[in-house]
């Protein structure tokens, strides 16, 4: 079984553009707010949000002075406005008193920083290996046979485990793409290069 995950890992990895990337944004502060607004919602929903706050608020103390429902009425596109909201305006307030944050425990300590998102910020600004393990993630995942779950905590906990960390990264963008383009919650097998060795591929092509 090992033999064959590790196969179709090495064919989905080989066959996989050699840069993937769904964020624009580098600044380390603004990524890691464009990758809150994320949440339940589309990258580019995100991403239009993002650019209406930061046309108006550019930097930590301007989020963290900014009146919340400002906040809110800005960053509508992304949805859930009022929950996130004040939590952008207090992950900014933390990162104008003290900088941005260091470590994964530091992350997590803040509001409205899940497992997820401080995977993101690991991985994108600190360069530290991470699994980040979003929707698309979990559903390709599963369907490979490298986890049994459908928890995204656990499933990358059980990836972290099963996989060395050289490999984290790679296999959260690649396995990412893969379920954008491929492996759809209607997936399309016949174009999959893994077709011949993935578990699920028999029930996918039958529209399981």
């Amino acid at each position: 079984m090992e033999c064959t995950v590790n196969k179709i890992w090495s064919t989905l990895d080989s066959s996989s553009p050699r840069t993937i990337s769904f964020l624009s944004e580098k600044d380390p502060w603004r990524y890691l707010l464009t990758v809150m607004l994320s949440a339940s919602t589309t990258d580019r929903q995100a991403e239009k949000a993002a650019a209406s706050l930061f046309a108006l608020y550019p930097d930590p103390p301007s989020v963290a002075s900014a009146p919340i429902p400002m906040i809110e009425e800005l960053i509508r596109p992304a949805g859930l406005s009022r929950s996130k909201a004040p939590r952008l305006k207090a992950v900014s307030s933390y990162i104008a008193m003290h900088g941005l944050p260091g470590s994964e425990e530091e992350l997590m300590s803040l509001p409205g920083i899940g497992e997820k998102t401080a995977a993101c910020y690991l991985d994108h600004v600190l360069g530290l290996p991470a699994v980040i393990a979003d929707t698309h993630f979990v559903r390709v995942a599963r369907r490979l046979g490298f986890t049994d779950t459908v928890d995204r905590n656990k499933a990358a906990k059980e990836i972290r485990e099963r996989f060395p960390s050289s490999v984290w990264s790679r296999m959260s963008m690649v396995l990412n793409l893969h379920g954008r383009t491929v492996c759809r919650p209607s997936p399309h097998c016949t174009e999959c290069p893994v077709r011949g060795l993935c578990p699920s591929s028999e029930a996918c092509s039958v529209g399981s």
